[in-house]
């Protein structure tokens, strides 16, 4: 391994101790369990400050926000946040009650979040406040409102 990228793993492992350091009750479970890969557990009312701290230190790319339903009474909102400069993959939990599924919108700091928002919202029912347009994206309209990812959905799971 270069002395370049050495220095890379070790700016990467020290942004997880910067966020929790900078969010010490918003920011738990924090694990990295390999040189390209962290996990950590974020307070949902936090969601907006955390993921702008990450942009503002060099986290460019949200890569993903998707949905897990755990009934009866919980849902997570999961967001994958990587840098174009490194390696490093950050996956954040954040846990929203599954009787009021809403979490504020990414859209005003990452431009991609509303595709992702609005694919969790059709396919899950999270609400993403403050979202410019969050619409039905990929179902067709009549089934808005029917959530077909969570696990009380009719259909789920689909035995074909």
């Amino acid at each position: 391994m270069g002395d370049e990228q050495a220095a890379k793993q070790i700016i990467d492992k020290n942004i997880m101790i910067e966020l929790s350091n900078n969010f010490p009750n918003a920011v738990s479970d924090v694990d990295v369990p390999s040189p390209n890969r962290a996990v950590a557990r974020i307070d949902s009312s936090n969601v907006k400050e955390i993921m702008q701290f990450l942009l503002d230190n060099g986290f460019d790319h949200l890569s993903c926000i998707s949905g897990v339903d755990y009934p009866p009474d919980k849902m997570e909102v999961v967001y994958h946040v990587t840098s174009y400069s490194g390696p490093l993959v950050i996956t954040l939990k954040a846990s929203i009650p599954r009787d009021d599924p809403n979490i504020d919108s990414l859209c005003d700091i990452y431009w991609n979040a509303n595709w992702y928002e609005r694919e969790t919202y059709e396919l899950y029912g999270i609400i993403f406040n403050d979202c410019p347009y969050l619409k039905v994206l990929l179902l067709p309209e009549d089934m808005e409102g029917e959530w077909p990812l969570r696990k009380d959905y009719a259909g789920y799971p689909n035995p074909t």
